[in-house]
């Protein structure tokens, strides 16, 4: 009897573990943030929230749908957000400041109770972002807590739950139901660091909700149809109210009559929707699946993205086939290799040597337009008579020829140009008459000796499995009123081939799809042709093959250069693109943490930093794919520019001391990743074509935080007679450790040889140590004569320098090569002492 009891109890015992299991279980699913326990609704007075205690300390909507606190950009870089903490992306849907992040250490946000009431504060106390309290709250309101909502609304409340301030009143990229957005507000766009974009929804000058393009330099509006009248848009202006939102069921409505529906309208009024802004400028609304944590596009303004304005950039063309696919007009190249929003330069001069005007032709693109910048507009025009007036306009760079009414449109900028059949008009492209377009470059028009358009189309369609269709040419001719029957036959047989074309291009993705689908042999795939905007603008970066560089490089037998780090070869791209590459040795880090060191390195763009095109990582292969720049080192111009024939005046010198400041400047204050480079060196410093400076290897040090407590920072070093005193007495590393570097080069730069070449007092061949040499400046310095000048300066000058700049890099260099770091000034205030001198300068060359 015992023994049965015995074994009942256990049963039992044991049936109650599982359930208590299995219960612990299903909680810990239910949950909608890993750190749900640590979590509250609210941040009371005095209270704060710090950026160190970002995965455990935040604030969680009542019912869980949202979180709020830190969110993590990079590993260093953060803002302050509200997200959906139920989605498996965890959507942003707001951010405080979004062109300000803060760092990864002693950043924190706290709730006073003066009008500023939520205070963002960085790693060194600044204030970056403070919820200043509505000036129609009463004087006397103080604020008692700032709670998280369920509506996602974060509100800071007095005592009373009266709302003193509100993120719903500060939209970022995202609507939410029942937020509204009104005159003076406006949704903006996010890049992938959430940093502001170029495209705005908002309400326009005639009080009409309008999607909007500007990147500072030229704004239009894109949506509603900018070629359509207000009435046709079924829109009214000068509407008194200009109020929009959209409700939980999925309807949107505005004051100026704009309206739209989600596809899975009032369905299910408990779907979480978010209405945005993305990258790519399409406007999107998205309904949450809460069961699987993803999003998906219930609505959205364009299923064309060629129709987004600044897709391409200006003198470039969108083809829709049906993915977009930029290309630059015949004549021009692209301006920035990586990035297509940067449009494209011409490759050729409307003016010959002489400064005479160059004779023109017209190059036709059928079915193409670039929106606006119409110098005039005629009806009733031969095509004749609109081509003579281009040709006589100098301003004139195109003109768009539509049949009929003879409208013709003679254009100064080309911007937004768009192709697609059934497009109506042809666009004619003003070029040199003698500009020879015969050979044929995918990605790019071209013309042949006829004049007929022809364009060379790589289509760009995500298939599945990454595989991309094949190449094609279509050869387009231009119909004239005077061959009116060949034309209508030859756009018969055009329109026949892309139908037919079109019909096996969706047999193919469809077969395609179903072969990669769960019921075919591979994983599932999608093809997206709204992703397609986004991920062209976007990919900044790209991943190259060893065989592509092997074959670039003539298997790496091409070297420029060498260091610590690895062996640099000059290669030529199967793009005709000339670049460097930098075999890397020793690398020990695993390949994840090799690549998401190099996603930021390839992030960062400045004119003084030599740019990454992109890495090889096969294998045992770690290979980094550089621009190349011309001119090489400053090591080399500087040090060997006696016996190589090349000569740095001081305008040069001056100009290269200013463009490395400003670049390590970028990497300590203004990149998303604060970055220190470790070793500053001449042979660090390329430079270009005209003598510009570039900052390079700023990403083979590991990325460290700002007080240099890294774990790693024991295996990093720099050069001997440029590093910091910092390195050998084992103390934090920071920022400061490049400005002593700085100081070295400047002293270099200006002497113009090695201070270990230096002599000092009179006794040559002697290994001066900085510290000798910056005790022999000081006093050169401060004795107040001239004749400093002929000790400190290069003999090569010749005197011919501006004495009182000359002085000023003496003077900086003194300080940055203080052996007390806190004594060293900052790159940011280096940068505004050189430019308060360059005004100084002279042409002396």
């Amino acid at each position: 009897m015992s023994t049965s009891c015995s074994g009942a109890l256990r049963a039992a015992t044991t049936k109650a573990l599982l359930l208590l299991v299995v219960a612990v279980f299903v909680v810990s699913l239910s949950r909608p943030f890993p750190c749900a326990a640590a979590a509250r609704d609210s941040l009371l007075r005095g209270a704060s929230i710090a950026v160190e205690d970002h995965a455990t300390d935040v604030l969680l909507s009542p019912d869980g749908t949202f979180g709020c606190g830190f969110y993590v950009v990079s590993p260093t870089v953060f803002t302050f957000s509200v997200w959906f903490a139920r989605a498996a992306d965890r959507a942003v849907v707001w951010s405080a400041n979004r062109g300000r992040p803060v760092h990864s250490k002693r950043s924190r946000l706290k709730l006073n109770g003066r009008r500023r009431a939520l205070v963002l504060t960085d790693y060194d106390g600044e204030v970056v972002w403070n919820s200043t309290v509505s000036a129609n709250a009463t004087a006397t309101a103080t604020a008692a807590r700032a709670r998280l909502h369920d509506s996602g609304n974060l509100a800071v409340e007095d005592a009373s739950g009266n709302v003193l301030w509100q993120s719903f009143d500060h939209p970022t990229d995202t609507l939410l139901p029942t937020q509204r957005i009104a005159a003076g507000e406006a949704m903006v766009s996010s890049d992938k660091l959430l940093a502001a974009g170029f495209y705005s929804f908002r309400f326009s000058d005639y009080a009409m909700l309008s999607l909007v393009y500007d990147n500072h330099e030229m704004s239009s509006i894109y949506w509603p149809n900018p070629y359509y009248s207000y009435w046709q848009n079924s829109r009214k202006i000068y509407n008194f109210t200009r109020e929009a939102f959209f409700d939980a069921s999925g309807h949107f409505s505005s004051s100026d009559n704009a309206t739209f529906d989600a596809s899975d309208l009032a369905k299910n009024v408990a779907v979480r929707r978010r209405l945005t802004l993305d990258t790519d400028g399409n406007l999107r609304l998205y309904s949450l699946d809460e069961v699987t944590g993803t999003w998906s596009v219930s609505w959205m303004a364009f299923s064309n993205p060629c129709i987004i304005h600044g897709v391409c950039g200006a003198n470039a063309v969108c083809l829709y086939s049906p993915a977009p696919v930029c290309v630059c007009a015949p004549g021009y190249a692209r301006a920035e290799p990586s990035d297509w929003s940067r449009g494209c330069r011409p490759t050729f001069n409307s003016s010959d040597d002489g400064g005479r005007p160059r004779a023109m032709k017209m190059v036709p693109l059928p079915h193409t337009d670039f929106w606006g910048f119409d110098i005039n507009s005629s009806e009733n025009l031969s095509l004749d008579e609109c081509s003579t007036r281009c040709m006589s306009e100098p301003s004139c760079v195109v003109f768009q020829y539509k049949q009929g009414k003879g409208e013709c449109y003679p254009k100064s900028l080309m911007f937004n140009g768009r192709t697609f059949p059934g497009l109506p008009g042809t666009a004619y492209l003003k070029v040199p008459a003698d500009l020879d377009m015969l050979e044929i470059h995918i990605h790019q028009w071209q013309a042949d000796s006829d004049g007929h358009g022809i364009a060379a189309i790589q289509e760009d369609i995500v298939g599945c499995g990454g595989m991309s269709s094949p190449e094609f040419l279509l050869n387009v001719s231009n119909a004239s009123s005077s061959k009116s029957n060949q034309g209508k036959s030859i756009w018969f047989y055009f329109y026949g081939f892309l139908t037919a074309f079109f019909v096996i291009e969706v047999f193919v993705i469809a077969f395609g799809c179903w072969l990669f689908s769960n019921k075919g042999v591979f994983k599932p795939c999608q093809v997206s042709a709204l992703d397609e905007g986004y991920r062209m603008v976007t990919n900044h970066f790209r991943t190259y093959s060893y065989a592509e560089l092997q074959k670039g490089t003539r298997k790496f037998q091409s070297e420029i250069g060498r260091g610590g780090s690895g062996v640099v070869y000059k290669g030529v791209l199967d793009d005709e693109r000339t670049v460097a590459v930098k075999v890397l040795q020793d690398v020990k880090q695993s390949e994840d943490v090799f690549q998401a060191e190099l996603s930021v390195i390839g992030r960062i763009y400045h004119m003084n930093l030599v740019r990454m095109w992109g890495f090889c990582l096969e294998g045992i292969h770690r290979i980094l794919v550089y621009e190349y720049i011309e001119n090489g080192s400053l090591a080399k111009v500087l040090f060997q520019g006696r016996n190589s024939g090349m000569f740095l005046g001081w305008k040069q010198r001056f100009n290269i001391a200013l463009g490395v400041a400003k670049g390590l400047a970028y990497l300590h204050n203004e990149c998303l990743e604060w970055i220190i480079h470790c070793d500053m060196k001449p042979e660090n410093i390329l430079l270009d074509e005209d003598m510009e400076p570039k900052i390079t290897d700023f990403g083979l040090s590991k990325l460290l935080n700002r007080d240099g407590s890294g774990p790693d920072m024991s295996r990093i070093r720099g050069t001997r007679g440029y590093m910091a005193p910092e390195w050998v007495s084992s103390l934090p590393i920071t920022e400061k450790v490049d400005v002593y570097s700085y100081g070295v080069v400047l002293l270099e730069l200006v002497k113009g040889m090695r201070i270990s070449d230096w002599v000092l007092d009179g006794k040559e061949g002697l290994e001066a140590d900085v510290r000798s040499v910056v005790k022999m400046v000081v006093s050169k310095l401060e004795s107040n004569m001239e004749s400093w000048v002929a000790d400190l300066m290069d003999d090569r000058l010749h005197g011919e320098f501006n004495h009182l700049q000359a002085r000023l890099l003496m003077q900086l260099a003194v300080s940055c090569l203080e052996e007390d770091k806190n004594k060293r000034p900052t790159m940011k205030y280096i940068v505004q002492m050189l430019i308060s001198a360059e005004d100084e300068a002279h042409a002396f060359t």
